[in-house]
C-alpha cells in the first residue's frame, strides 16, 4: 500500500474512523491518544506511504523536547501551552518541507494536517505520562490503520 493514493472520501472515513477509536479510548481510559483526529490521520498516512507517519514521529519528539526545553524559562500553561507546542511542531515541519520537499516531493503531498499532528501529539506528551500516551496513540492508530487497510486490501475501500 505504499504511496496509494486515497480520494478524499476515504480520507473523510478514515478520519471518522480514528475519531471513533479516539473516543472509545478516551472514554474507557481517560487518556487522549495525542488528540481526537490524530490516530485517523496517523492510519491515513500508514495506508498511503509509512515514511510520513515516522516524520510525524520524529517531528513530535522533536516538538516534545523543544517544548520542555522552553518550559524551563517560559511559563507554559493553558491555552499558552497549547498554542507554543503547536507553533513549535508546526515551525519544525514547515522549516522540513522547506529543506526536503525538493528532494522528496511525495512526503508532503496534501499534507495540510500533517504540519498540525506533531504538535497535537507533543502537547498530549507535555500533559499525560508520555510512554502511556504514546501507548495509547500507537494502539489506537494502529486499530484504525487494521480497519482502513482491511477495506483497502478487500477492495471495499477504492484507492485511485
Amino acid at each position: 500500500m505504499n504511496s496509494a493514493t486515497l480520494p478524499p472520501e476515504v480520507a473523510t472515513l478514515g478520519l471518522a474512523i480514528g475519531l471513533v477509536f479516539s473516543l472509545a479510548c478516551y472514554l474507557i481510559t481517560n487518556l487522549s491518544p495525542g488528540g481526537m483526529i490524530t490516530p485517523g490521520w496517523l492510519a491515513l498516512t500508514l495506508v498511503e506511504d509509512y515514511r510520513r507517519a515516522a516524520i510525524v514521529v520524529l517531528m513530535s519528539g522533536l516538538t516534545y523536547g523543544a517544548v520542555k526545553l522552553l518550559q524551563k524559562v517560559v511559563i507554559l500553561y493553558g491555552k499558552r501551552l497549547f498554542a507554543a507546542v503547536v507553533l513549535t511542531g508546526v515551525l519544525f515541519q514547515t522549516t522540513l518541507f522547506l529543506l526536503i520537499q525538493k528532494d522528496f516531493p511525495l512526503l508532503f503531498a496534501h499534507q495540510t494536517l500533517g504540519f498540525v499532528v506533531p504538535g497535537l501529539i507533543a502537547y498530549q506528551l507535555v500533559r499525560q505520562p508520555p510512554l502511556v500516551t504514546l501507548a495509547a496513540t500507537g494502539t489506537v492508530s494502529a486499530a484504525g490503520f487494521g480497519v482502513l487497510a482491511s477495506g483497502v486490501l478487500a477492495g471495499l475501500v477504492p484507492t485511485i
